[in-house]
């Protein structure tokens, strides 16, 4: 047998050539059944830490980067740890001294949320913001001066704000300019990067009303939907693809029928489309054109019934680049998350909120960005029940939609306020579902934790059985909690209160 002279080399040498390469690549060395080679990737920290990074589906920030490898993979270890177990380090309340207003979001480690809103108007000019990372944190305030009707950030990518307003005319009151002001949010100017800092989308009688509006941003793109659903007309109900930083329009405005708006990657964008019962895909190209690629069916509604609106959540967006890294210490990778849709079913009998995750790896894999045919229908049975998990809405609280992070997904049901109930963690990671089955369900001091698997449900809204083959792992807290409404970003579940229609108080459980 030929002499291996890599195999010669000192142990420090071999680990250096083997530290970095794709796991694929480490399984083959393995297999190859050299003592001394395995050894070498066994007892190596870095890949015992890139593995573990991978089976929880994150990437660290600057701040673990600061750490020893053997100290980064032990803090990953007990955050997942936390977790599962639903275990939080600590716990500590958002102080809130004023009357907010509906506009909020949450990002990885941000919490935003509208400021006191005019009587007359009952729009805010001012967007706050705090830290939700356990420490001394203060309110930030960006005021715009002018009356804000939503908001979109990308804050990790760019460091950056867009917040739309709507001001009446000077010369004529009876029309508004509705624009999009571009921020770096770290010091409240103008966005470097932009070419434009004000964006005009479009001038608008006031008569139309305050539209919907959905806003989201990745890489150089900036996608807006707007729908005046005061207004009979619904000529202006339209998406607007921007190039924000060059303040040029991608391409024309294109029709839609819901304010949803997520991106699958940078160049994929999901629009829903409740006329249709379909998530239609867009495929935004290089040159200054947009194609839609496939119309994917929901499920057959029941007679008579209609979707009435029709949202969704993405967090975190794809993103290619990371100006202002997180104050977490792991943020979940984007290409590991999950989709979050919601919609409001009914008739002129009644109607009821319907919810259904989509798994992001499954969903991207039936979509053929390389078919000659534009707008293809794809049936309910080809794709859902192998893409998609459908939920039980007694147990959700429909307040927010930024209940989803990564691959987990927090709920509380809707009358906690009234019953106080457990917390439910729902997560999605493939490697978590495969370990919780193999140590099956644990009833633990803090939670009981156990694997969902494939399920069939009949929802009245639907005219056929949902079948979700999407499995996933369901933490659930053995304490029972109050509030109004949870959310979710990369290290913490927010617990929020509210009083006469305004958030009275946040408290987060800080899980790492």
């Amino acid at each position: 047998m030929t002499k291996s002279w890599f195999l010669q080399l000192p142990s420090e040498l071999i680990l250096a050539c083997l530290e970095s390469l794709p796991f694929d690549d480490l399984d083959s060395c393995l297999k190859c059944g050299n003592r001394r080679l395995a050894d070498i990737i066994h007892g190596s920290v870095f890949i015992q830490y890139r593995h573990e990074q991978k089976r929880a589906g994150v990437e660290e920030t600057p701040l673990a980067s600061n750490l020893a490898v053997a100290d980064r993979l032990g803090y990953l270890k007990d955050r997942e740890a936390n977790w599962l177990s639903f275990a939080p380090r600590s716990t500590h309340t958002l102080p809130i001294h004023f009357e907010t207003t509906g506009l909020y979001d949450l990002t990885s480690d941000i919490y935003f949320v509208g400021d006191t809103a005019d009587p007359t108007s009952r729009t805010c000019t001012r967007i706050k913001y705090i830290c939700t990372t356990p420490g001394p944190e203060s309110w930030h305030t960006i005021d715009v001066g002018k009356p804000i009707l939503d908001f979109g950030t990308a804050l990790e990518e760019h460091d950056l704000i867009a917040i739309i307003t709507c001001t009446p005319h000077n010369d004529n009151p009876r029309m508004a300019s509705v624009d999009v002001s571009l921020f770096k949010l770290s010091t409240g100017v103008p966005h470097p990067l932009a070419a434009h800092p004000t964006l005009h989308v479009h001038d608008v009688e006031v008569a139309r009303g305050r539209p919907g509006l959905s806003i989201e941003i990745v890489g150089s793109t900036l996608a807006l939907s707007m729908i005046y659903w005061q207004f009979g007309l619904r000529d202006m109900d339209v998406l607007y693809l921007y190039d924000w930083i060059t303040g040029i329009a991608k391409t024309d405005s294109l029709p839609v029928f819901s304010t949803g708006l997520v991106f699958v990657t940078e160049d994929i964008l999901v629009v829903p489309n409740p006329i249709d019962e379909t998530l239609d895909v867009l495929h935004i190209l290089q040159d200054a054109e947009a194609r839609f690629l496939h119309s994917f069916h929901l499920p057959e509604l029941a007679p008579l019934n209609s979707i009435f609106t029709f949202q969704c959540r993405r967090s975190p967006n794809p993103r290619v680049s990371m100006l202002r890294p997180s104050s977490a210490t792991f943020l979940p990778l984007p290409s590991d998350t999950i989709l979050l849709f919601s919609l409001h079913v009914g008739n002129q009998d009644g109607s009821s909120d319907q919810f259904f995750v989509v798994h992001l790896d499954r969903f991207s894999a039936v979509i053929n960005l390389d078919s000659d045919r534009e707008d293809l229908d794809v049936e309910w049975a080809e794709w859902g029940p192998q893409c998609t998990r459908w939920l039980a809405t007694a147990e959700l609280s429909t307040h927010y939609i930024t209940t989803t992070a990564g691959q987990r997904m927090v709920t509380i049901p809707h009358d906690a306020p009234q019953h106080p109930a457990p917390i439910r963690i729902l997560d999605f990671n493939s490697a978590t579902i495969e370990a919780q089955r193999a140590r099956g369900a644990v009833d633990g001091p803090h939670a009981a934790v156990r694997v969902v698997e494939t399920s069939t449900q009949s929802l009245a809204a639907f005219a056929e059985l949902i079948v979700s083959e999407v499995p996933y792992v369901e933490i659930t807290s053995k304490q029972h909690f109050d509030y109004g409404a949870v959310l979710i970003n990369d290290a913490n579940v927010i617990g929020a209160r509210f009083g006469d229609r305004t958030v009275a108080s946040l408290e987060v459980l800080h899980f790492g």
